[in-house]
Parts: C-alpha cells; structure tokens; sequence
C-alpha cells in the first residue's frame, strides 16, 4: 500500500490521532498472543457498561482484555484475539503469503477508517447546509449537491446523506469501530441495512446494543446475528405496517436482449388472491367464446386475438396469454373520476434504417430501455401514423421547432420526452414519461408574452414535480446560453445538445446537457463509409468507360467475338440423369 500521512483524515476525525493511517498498523488494543484459546463465544464480561463520557480518547489503546477506552465494556466476547498474529498463524512466518494477507487485512482496515471518513463528511455537509438545516425531510437539496461530488445519481446521493446522518449522529459507538478500522466496511453496511427503517430511538437502542459486542475480533457470523437480535428487540412491541400499506405496481425484470419486462403487483394477500381469481375467470370465458367462434367458423374479428392469427391458426389461445391479454388489453374503469384528455402514449423511436431492414440497430422506448429491431419493426407495422424525427448526424442532437403560445406543440412535446427521458435536473433518474412538467427556464411573461421567455425548445426542458416546485421556490436556478438560442443571431441552431447551468443552492453550479440519439452517429458513419465506396466504384466505372470510348471499334468488335466463341467452347452439355422411379438405363 501507500503511504498515508497521518492527519489525511484532517480535523473531523482529530479524535483518530491515536491511529496513524500510514497502511493501518496493527490494532493498538492488541492483548496477549498467550490468551486462553477456549474461551467461551459468550462469555460474560462486566455487567455495566462504562461510561462513554467517562474516557477522554474513544481512539487510545486498549488495556489487555478490556474494550477500548472510552467504549462500553464487552460483554460478548471472542474466543481468541483477533491480532495479526492470529491471522497468519496458518501461514509460514515471513513468507510471501503471510505479508499478503497482512498487507489485505491493513487494507480491509484502512478502508473502513475511509468509509467512516466519508460518513462524517456527508454527515457534516448535511447538519452545516444553510438550505437544510439538518432536518432529514429537506435533505433535497443537499443530496444534489452530494451527486455533484460522488457522481452518483440524485436518489443515490440521497440515500447515502441519510445513511451517513444515520451512523454518525444515531450510531456513534459502531461509528467509533468502523473509525478505528476494526469495523469491516461490508459488515457496516449489513448494520446500515437493517436500521435504515428504524426511529431514531431505535437505531440509538441498536447501537448500544452492539456496544458490548466484541467487535474487533468475534465472527461476521456472530455479528450479523447479534445485528438482526439487536434489531428485533428494539422494535418489540412495534406493530407491523399493515398489508394496505404495501399496495404496489412496478415493472421489473427488464431483459432488453429480448424485449421483454414483468409488472409485479404487491398488496394484501386476499386482494391479490382475489384478483387472480378475477382474472382466472375472464381468461376461461374469452377462452370458450374463442373456441365457439372458431368451431362456428364466424368471420371477423374475435375477442382478444392480440396478434390477429387465431384463424390461420384454428385454436384458442392459452389460458395464460389470455390472461395477459384481458390485463393489458381491458378498458380501465376509474368512474367516477374523468379520464385524463391526454391519454398516455408509448414513445418508440426507431432508426430509419431499421425499418427499412438494412441495419439491426436498437430502437428506444421513451428514450431509456433499448427495444430488438424486429420487435421495433413489428410495432411499426401496425402503426398507421409516424412522426419523422431529425437529428444532426454527427452529434445526434434533436433538431429544434418553435412555437408561438404559452404551452408547448405536440411535436414540441414529443422532443422534450425525447431530449429528457429523466429529470433535468443533474442527477435526478425520475422518469419524465408521467408526473413531469414541462417548464420555461426564462419565466414566461403571461401580459407580456414578448418580453419574457418564450415557449421554444432552447427555453424549455423537462422537470420531475419535487424539482419543479423546488424551482418555483427559486431552491435551483437554471440557465443557458444566450447564444445557442437561435432567435437571436444569425438564426443558426447549435449542433449539439443544448447545456443548461444550475445553481444548487447558493454556492453549487452544475452543468448538464440533454440527452440525443446515440445510433445516428453510428448510423450516418456506415452511410458516409458505403457513400465512399459507391463514390469509388463509380469513379472506377467512370474511367474504364471513358478508356473503352478511346479504343477503335474494329478492336472492341473483335475483342467481343473472342469473348463470345470462349464461352460457347467452354458449355458443356450434361445429359439429364435417371428419376426416381428409373432403376435401369437407357438415360
């Protein structure tokens, strides 16, 4: 490893000092290597822990057999003392194997202590943010600022604000282990795991609770189970969240190899039962009608033939595609509240090439999930509209259009789903498809349309309904460049994808850009490549018959007839051979 200095870690973590970080030593609480080997998993220590306020170090070694000073005392113990000797005792004394496990184990140690100080980074960042004041509701904000930093995405960065608040600030003990580098990184992640959901009291419960393990050398078996022990006696007498509370529909198991996905419906085991039962029933019924209208030979359509063949193939269709069929073919009551106006619409955006069969190039589903060609083919097929779509061929960026109103055309529309499949917002992964706005980043001006911003696709983007009301609250402000507006200029519209700067907060700017087709490039080089060659053979062409036009006729005359006696030479005449049904000559 390399070497560290020993104050990397800098101020937040002065109370480490006395734990350099120059490739993590061995633990400074190291007891006798002579300890007893037989004792006990669970052997009883002191009944009361010490005092954490007592200690003036959390960081200073540990006498023989006691737990760090400044930590609760342990009162489940290891059997033996997890020191380097310990770890290599399986290994010949300074062999190569020996020094690369140790070299592993300060390793593992060295990124705990890292770990923890990036906890206490996120921590601090989040109490000390003037726009959040350390309320875990408001965390919005400084999780976009923490995506700018871990290049990570929004709900990511607000995951990891919460569970670094989380270990900090309601865990300090476990946080203290994983500082010292006696906490393995992954095992703090199996605790963060299994508290994440629980009230800070809870959580506060838990860690204690793990305070009187010996954490620097028991087992990751005895300490995942002390972790779920922990958990469940801190919320004994809780009450289970009710079944209602779990009502859910999501798409999962996407598989774009072969264009297919599932819906997993999760909710109260009655009504999940009930609704299979509903459908189950749907299913048998469209089944006879099919059968009956196949075996009376009825001409038209019949009831739920999805893919139009059920008279090419003169049977019902199964029980378990009609039930597919009845879910996602069946008209949705929502009486008595009115149906949306604008009803939902699939976006697929295909290649012209793919369409027309020279190329395999994947078509998109709302600008995120890649769709196989013939399947993109098949849902073009039985399409009886299209919208032609153009991109520049060299950064694939969507040309503009304009309009005149306050609220966006339908091609407008469209080219905003396309240019903001997610939220604009920097590291925001909420897809825009539903629950999104279309939003002005110049306000427009609704007394005086032509003095403020204008409904054009350089002046508009598209926001989730959290950032949008955070904009209207002015907690993120973007903007964009004057000069890729191609009303003012020469008119001109920029070649690549329009860039838009945020200020998060008061202190943060980011830069973002919309998203554009990433198969026109690859497409318009195979174009311009097969251009060039075509140009090439017809130069060719070109020059041969410019040099046959200069040769004398009697010369190009006779050349042929020579061409024509060599091939007539050259036939053979190959008598036709015996059929089937001839078993001896004459053939």
């Amino acid at each position: 490893m390399g070497e560290f200095e020993e104050d990397q870690f800098a101020s937040d973590d002065a109370d480490a000092a006395g734990e350099p970080l120059a490739g993590i030593p061995a633990r400074e609480d190291s007891r006798a290597a002579e300890a007893p080997a037989d004792r006990d998993a669970a052997a009883a220590g002191s009944e009361d822990p010490a005092d954490p306020g007592a200690a003036t170090e959390p960081g200073s070694p540990a006498m023989p057999g006691t737990a760090p000073e400044g930590l609760p005392a342990w009162s489940v113990r290891a059997r033996r003392v997890l020191d380097e000797e310990c770890i290599i005792e399986e290994a010949t004394p300074g062999s190569l194997d020996a020094g690369r496990v140790l070299d592993l184990h300060r390793t593992m140690r060295f990124r705990a202590s890292l770990r923890a100080h990036q906890l206490r980074q996120l921590s601090t960042f989040f109490r000390e943010d003037p726009e959040v004041q350390g309320l875990l509701d408001d965390a919005d904000i400084t999780a976009l600022k923490v995506a700018a930093g871990l290049r990570c995405t929004y709900p990511q960065a607000h995951a990891q604000v919460r569970d670094a608040h989380l270990a900090v600030q309601w865990m300090p003990v476990t946080f203290t282990y994983l500082r010292r580098g006696e906490l393995p990184e992954q095992w703090h992640h199996y605790l963060i795991r299994h508290t994440r959901r629980l009230t800070e009291d809870q959580a506060r419960d838990v860690d204690a609770h793990m305070a009187g393990i010996e954490i620097p050398s028991v087992s990751q078996d005895t300490f995942e189970k002390h972790v779920r022990l922990a958990v469940a006696l801190a919320t004994a007498g809780s009450l289970p969240a009710p079944p209602s509370q779990s009502r859910n529909v999501e798409i999962v198991g996407v598989d774009t190899d072969t264009g297919t996905a599932s819906l997993m419906v999760t909710g109260p085991i009655p009504e999940i039962q009930a609704l299979a039962h509903r459908l189950d029933v749907a299913a048998r019924t469209v089944q006879r009608a099919q059968r009956h209208a196949l075996e009376a030979g009825v001409e038209g359509p019949l009831p739920f033939d999805i893919d139009r063949d059920l008279a090419e193939r003169g049977t019902a269709l199964s029980l378990r595609t009609l039930r597919y069929a009845i879910l996602t073919h069946s008209v949705l009551d929502i009486d008595p509240v009115q149906e949306t106006s604008r009803p939902y619409k699939i976006l697929v955006t295909v290649p012209a090439l793919t369409l027309m069969g020279h190329s395999d190039a994947p078509a998109m589903l709302d600008g995120m999930t890649p769709l196989p060609a013939q399947l993109a083919r098949e849902l073009a097929a039985g399409e009886s509209t299209w919208q032609r779509i153009l991109t520049d061929p060299i950064t694939g960026a969507y040309l503009p259009v304009t309009a005149e109103t306050y609220t966006p055309t339908a091609q407008m529309r469209l080219q905003l789903r396309l240019r903001h499949p997610v939220c604009a917002v920097p590291g925001c992964v909420r897809a825009t498809v539903l629950a999104a706005e279309d939003d002005h980043i110049i306000e427009y001006d609704h007394d005086h349309p032509g003095q403020g911003g204008q409904t054009s696709l350089w002046n508009l983007h598209r926001l989730c309904w959290l950032h949008h009301k955070q904009k209207t609250a002015g907690l993120i402000d973007p903007a964009r460049d004057p000069a890729d507006d191609p009303a003012h200029g020469d008119g001109t519209t920029t070649a690549g994808p329009l860039e838009t700067v945020w200020d998060i907060g008061r202190d943060i700017r980011l830069r973002a850009r919309e998203d554009t087709d990433l198969v026109t490039p690859r497409l318009a080089r195979t174009l311009e490549r097969d251009w060039r060659t075509y140009q090439r053979a017809h130069e060719d062409a070109v020059r041969l018959h410019a040099e046959e036009k200069t040769r004398p006729r009697q010369e190009r005359a006779a050349e042929d007839r020579r061409a024509a006696w060599a091939r007539h030479r050259g036939r053979r005449i190959i008598p036709p051979g015996p059929t089937h049904h001839e078993t001896e000559p004459p053939f």
